[in-house]
């Protein structure tokens, strides 16, 4: 590991003929002298000598900070895409003529009965408010709901190539600003026709399948190494907050909102995509040399510790993906097996939490909306406390990287499996017992946060978008299967059923937690280094959170 930084600023310093100010940042194991080289000196590239001191430096302060800044606007736009994403899945319940739909299929009410009954006037007084002009089966409505998936299944690979050509900024503000158009005509499309709002639905997954692909290119040139689990945590915990938000945000506008109640849901979050697109792109730029807010130490400091990385962000010509070796890397595959499963865990819950506890523990759909974001709470929290706690160990030595990602993953996907199946054991009478389960099952799964999701950073920051955007497609599959499966072995919504469902995702999440704990890497693979020959040649580059840093001795 990393244990002392040397840094040299001067200004008017005579050196190979240029007098310029120049800042000299680099990291060693010990005292010995190191080398490295400096390339912006006029007259070509010149070699400085330098002695370690033996202090270790601390970084600079990450509260305030501008990569903060970036992680905190990163949070914020997780926040808008993810309502974007899944404000159907509760605006539908008041778009639709539930009475009209019933009597389309009127053994619905005897074959799915809820093992707690409710009340003859909660229900009626649920249906009073929730009730819609829109007359959907509930097929169409399944394929309303997993519409999409489908776009989103068919633009992830694409995603990660766009962030690798073009920048994560300007991707993922096309993403948002294309995802809130769409949004803004969706209350048209569905009073016009159910195909037109499907068609909406599956082009705002295709636009979407973008922006995971994008942060993790922006963060792959914006964190170090021992701040990634942090920054992505505190970006990526936005998504929960955007399905937590907009599910009692959606009852409440259903009832009281304009334009007739539901199309008021649409029409808020379309205009919040917009205003967050505009304050991205005044915040934020693709590299830390782009920035005209960030200070010069914080610079040296990102820049330092991301040498490998930044010479190739900073090249005028671009390395190609190297896809042969990624589709034949077996930590690769690992990875994508730890992904599909965490995302099939999140998924099934977000697509079927509602339903289970409407199924099997009778609540009615008024308090559904806060009742279902109450885990998304917790998972918020298990999210940031995960990332500082994995950051912290690894800071301190106690633990490699490969040993952090192993150990969040079987933590947060063991407790999942767990908590779910103990779930599916409760019934009428134990509604306390299994919110907490649920709350601690979902809530603890976010420590995956620091294993699979950042592990993209470890082994190839460089190509961590085209990488991510082939496992978003893979994990694109359990999105569609889910409410899939769901259906199928859950025909009238009894605990039996619920806990066969519970059974078969505890399995998935094991298998992908012990896949991953098995065959996982926590360093940077040789065929994802930037430049290699290049940076051997100089004896200068960082790999990751272990410092596999090499500075050539002067000998």
């Amino acid at each position: 590991q990393c244990r002392y930084c040397l840094r040299y600023s001067g200004k008017g310093v005579s050196w190979g003929g240029a007098e310029k100010h120049h800042t000299f940042a680099a990291c060693c194991l010990d005292r010995a002298h190191i080398r490295f080289s400096h390339s912006s000196l006029s007259g070509g590239c010149s070699t400085m000598v330098a002695m370690c001191d033996g202090r270790k430096t601390k970084p600079p302060r990450l509260l305030g900070s501008t990569r903060f800044t970036l992680a905190l606007v990163g949070f914020f736009g997780c926040v808008v895409i993810y309502a974007l994403r899944s404000d159907v899945s509760f605006a539908i319940v008041c778009m639709v003529n539930g009475t009209a739909v019933e009597q389309l299929t009127a053994t619905i009410n005897h074959t799915k009965m809820s093992s707690c009954h409710l009340s003859t006037k909660s229900d009626s007084l649920d249906k009073e408010v929730v009730e819609g002009e829109l007359i959907w089966p509930k097929s169409v409505q399944g394929s309303v709901l997993s519409a999409f998936f489908w776009g989103y299944l068919c633009s992830q690979v694409l995603g990660g190539y766009l962030a690798a050509r073009f920048g994560g900024k300007i991707v993922i503000a096309s993403t948002v600003i294309s995802s809130s158009l769409l949004t803004l005509i969706s209350p048209v499309a569905a009073t016009t026709n159910v195909h037109i709002f499907f068609g909406v639905r599956v082009a705002l997954g295709f636009v979407q399948g973008a922006v995971f692909p994008a942060f993790h290119t922006m963060w792959s040139m914006w964190a170090p190494p021992l701040e990634r689990s942090l920054l992505t945590g505190i970006t990526y915990a936005g998504a929960q907050i955007g399905n937590t938000l907009v599910m009692p945000l959606s009852g409440l506008l259903c009832k009281y909102g304009f334009a007739g109640g539901w199309p008021s849901i649409y029409y808020v979050l379309g205009i919040a995509g917009l205003v967050w697109a505009a304050v991205w792109f005044y915040y934020v730029s693709d590299v830390p040399a782009n920035n005209r807010r960030i200070s010069a130490e914080e610079r040296a400091y990102i820049e330092s510790s991301l040498a490998d990385i930044m010479s190739h962000g900073s090249s005028k010509k671009k390395r190609s993906v190297p896809w042969r070796s990624i589709l034949t890397s077996v930590p690769v595959w690992a990875l994508y097996c730890g992904h599909f499963a965490g995302d099939w865990g999140a998924y099934m819950m977000m697509t079927s939490l509602p339903l289970f506890m409407n199924d099997v523990l009778g609540f009615d759909l008024t308090s559904l909306g806060f009742l279902s974001a109450i885990p998304y709470v917790a998972y918020f929290i298990f999210i940031n406390v995960g990332g500082m706690a994995a950051d912290k160990v690894r800071d301190s030595g106690l633990l490699s990287t490969i040993a952090v990602r192993r150990l969040a993953m079987l933590i947060a996907l063991g407790s999942q499996a767990l908590f779910l199946i103990a779930s599916g054991y409760c019934g009428c009478g134990q509604e306390i017992l299994v919110i907490v389960f649920l709350t601690l099952g979902i809530g603890i799964s976010g420590i995956q946060y620091a294993g699979f999701v950042v592990n993209y950073l470890d082994i190839a920051p460089t190509f961590a978008g085209p990488i991510l955007g082939i496992g978003n497609t893979l994990s694109c599959v359990a999105g569609i299967l889910c409410p899939l499966m769901v259906g199928a072995l859950t025909p009238t919504g009894t605990k039996e059923e619920w806990q066969m469902v519970f059974w078969i995702t505890g399995a998935i999440l094991l298998t992908g937690a012990l896949i991953f704990s098995f065959f996982a890497k926590g360093e940077v693979l040789p065929w994802a280094l930037a430049e290699p020959k290049k940076d051997e040649e100089h004896g200068l580059y960082s790999r990751n959170g272990d410092e596999k840093v090499r500075l050539q001795s002067d000998s």
